[in-house]
This record gives C-alpha cells, structure tokens and sequence, in this order.
C-alpha cells in the first residue's frame, strides 16, 4: 500500500507541474489549439498505457456506446474549462475551485446512483466548501470567467467520474483511453482550424512539456492503482493544493494571504474527512478509479478516489 500512495504522490505532483507549464505558456493561443499541442506530445507515454491482454483495433467495441460517448464529452469539456482556468487565475484558486468536485460527485452519487454516504463525508464537504470561500473570497475581490470556467471543470468532471464508475465495468481500458485520445485530437483540431494562431517556441516547448508530463502522470497513476486501492490514494490528490502554492510562488509571485491559506488547509482537511467517509461507507458497485480533473485533462484523465 505505501509503494502505492508513493506512486500517487508523484503522479499528482507531475500533473501540478504539467498544470504549471500550461499556465507559464499563457493564455495568448486559444484554448482548443494549447489542449491540441498538449494531446499531441501526450500520445508519446500514453501510448505505452496499454493493457497487454488488450488491443487498440477493439477501441471502439463498446458495450455501452452512448455512455462511453458521454464521458467523452465530459471530459473534452472538462479539458477546455481547466486549460482556461489555469491560464486565467492563480493556481491555488484555480485548484481549489476544481476540488469542489467531491462535493458534486457526492451529491449526484446519492440521487442518480443510489450510494450511501457518512457524517464524516458530509462534514468533509461542508469544511471544503467553506475552504473554497476562503480561496476565492466572493465579494472581495474581482470574480472572473476563470472562476467560472474551474467551476465548469468540477461539474464536467463530476459527469465524467460518475459515467466512468458505470462503463468502467463493462468497457476496456483501450476503449477509455483511446476514445479520449481520438476525441481530442478531432474536437480540438477542428476548432483550431478557425482560430489558428501560430505558436512560439517557447509556448510549444512549454504546451509539449505539460502533454509528456500529463501522460508520464497518467501512467504513474496507473501503478499507484496496481499497489493501493483508490480509497487509499484518494487523499494524495490534495497535495496539489500545495505544489499550487510552491509553484505559484517560485514561478508566478503568487502568494496565497493568511484568509486563502486557511481556506486550503480547509480543503485538505476536507479531503482527509472524505476519505474517512468512502471507507466508512457501504456501496454497491465495484470500486473504480476517480478522475481528478486539471489542465492536463487534455491527456487521459487520471483516477484518484
């Protein structure tokens, strides 16, 4: 289990860097053609996630086609929203913001899925979103399409997640991949084709960067999932809050005042009481990996808890 919550501490801190180097390429190329840069170079370590037992001509033998349509959807979105918002906002508000997804994976899991839940998980959530408000202090400061955009990634996120605890027992690991990948590469591609800027050097290295380093995570996450169950490696996903706050720092002089500080603390001790919440609830399906949404979403979305 240790080996396997090392795993996934790296693989979140290779996403925070893979998020970093989107938001130093900045935000001048429209968001489609940054995701289409980032999908291209993450196809070098992705494609090496393949199953062995599995073959990529059977990507698209699906039992449930309409469903594995709909999180593909979801998480194109989901990529657009996030690429945007880490382009656009600090990083620990754009993660703190994104981590509202919890909060919406738990409330959609009791009304569309019928999971039961616990107080310790409902207090979780509270204590989060109190933390959110904190971040973002709503008021206090300029609300931006940024802030709605990381909100838009967590809605978009919750639909991708709960669709994939659905397929997920009935579709293969190259069906989910490989439909993301194609999926991107077409939706992105095409909208490029009408808002085609030509990219420096210095953004290509850096959109390069974050694709190699979203697939180079993924594939991380995936050996994190072979030594521990999700519940296990849920909590690492939150350590994301605190590489936004180094990297923001080191990289971007963004620094988090003493109210903001307190609200990311917040969203970690939520995280921590979420987790108790999953081991102390009782479901009824078969435990899958989560999808925790950033930037990097352009690559295959990486499961957490």
């Amino acid at each position: 289990m240790i080996k396997g919550v090392v795993f996934a501490l790296t693989s979140y801190a290779v996403f925070s860097f893979a998020d970093a180097a989107l938001k130093a390429a900045g935000g001048r190329l429209h968001v489609a053609e940054m995701t289409l840069i980032i999908t291209i170079f993450s196809l070098i370590p992705v494609l090496f996630a393949k199953p062995r037992t599995e073959h990529w001509g059977d990507m698209m033998r699906m039992h449930r086609p309409a469903l594995v349509m709909l999180r593909l959807d979801a998480a194109l979105a989901a990529g657009l929203f996030s690429a945007y918002a880490f382009t656009t906002l600090p990083l620990a508000d754009a993660y703190a913001l994104i981590f509202l997804l919890p909060i919406f994976v738990v409330a959609f899991s009791f009304f569309y899925l019928g999971e039961r839940t616990t107080p310790a998980r409902l207090v979780g959530l509270f204590v989060g979103l109190v933390g959110v408000i904190l971040v973002v202090k709503p008021g206090f400061q300029q609300l931006m399409l940024g802030h709605a955009a990381a909100i838009a990634t967590a809605i978009a996120g919750t639909v991708s997640l709960l669709t994939l605890r659905v397929i997920s027992r009935t579709e293969r690991q190259v069906t989910l991949i490989g439909t993301l990948m194609v999926g991107s590469l077409a939706l992105n591609g095409a909208i490029t084709l009408f808002v085609y800027e030509p990219p420096t050097l210095r953004e290509v290295v850096l959109l390069g960067l974050c694709g190699v380093l979203a697939g180079l995570g993924h594939l991380t996450m995936m050996a994190a999932t072979r030594h521990a169950e999700a519940n296990r490696i849920g909590p690492t996903q939150y350590s994301q809050i605190v590489w936004a706050v180094v990297l923001g720092g080191f990289f971007f002089d963004e620094y988090p005042d003493a109210i903001a500080m307190g609200g990311i603390a917040l969203v970690v001790l939520s995280g921590f009481l979420n987790f108790l919440g999953v081991r102390g609830a009782k479901t009824t399906h078969r435990s899958v990996t989560v999808e925790p949404v950033s930037a990097a979403a352009a690559a295959p979305q990486r499961p957490g808890s």
